[in-house]
C-alpha cells in the first residue's frame, strides 16, 4: 500500500510549495508561455486587418497593460486571489474575423466549400 502511495502523478499537491529553484524554473516557463500567447493575439488580429506597425505596437502594449491590470485586480480584495496571470484568449479570434470573410465562403477546410446563404 505504501508503494502505491508514493507512485502518484501529482508532483505538488494542494497546499505544498516547490523549492526555490523549481519555483524559479516554473516561473520562467510560465513567463515564456504567457509572453508568446499574449503577443501572438495582436499579431494575428493586426495582420488580418492590415494594421500599420505603430498601431500594432500600441495594440501589443494595450494587451500587456490590460493583462497586468486584470492580474492585479484578481489579487486584490475584489478578486479570488488565485495565483494565476490573466491574459488574452484565442477563442474570440473566430468571431473577430467572421465579418471580414466574404459572404457565402469558408476559408477553412476544403477551399471549394461554400456556406449557403441565410434564407430571406
Amino acid at each position: 500500500m505504501s508503494e502505491e502511495k508514493k507512485d502518484h502523478w501529482i508532483v505538488f499537491p494542494i497546499g505544498s510549495k516547490p523549492k526555490w529553484g523549481m519555483a524559479v524554473l516554473l516561473g520562467i516557463q510560465q513567463y515564456l508561455t504567457m509572453f508568446g500567447a499574449t503577443v501572438l493575439i495582436p499579431f494575428i488580429v493586426g495582420g488580418a486587418i492590415g494594421m500599420p506597425p505603430d498601431q500594432l505596437a500600441l495594440l501589443i502594449s494595450t494587451i500587456f497593460f490590460t493583462s497586468g491590470l486584470c492580474t492585479l485586480i484578481q489579487q486584490s480584495p475584489l478578486g479570488n486571489k488565485l495565483p494565476v496571470i490573466q491574459g488574452g484568449t484565442f477563442s474570440f479570434l473566430g468571431p473577430t474575423f467572421a465579418p471580414k470573410a466574404p459572404a457565402g465562403t469558408c476559408r477553412f477546410g476544403n477551399s471549394r466549400s461554400r456556406i449557403s446563404p441565410a434564407p430571406s
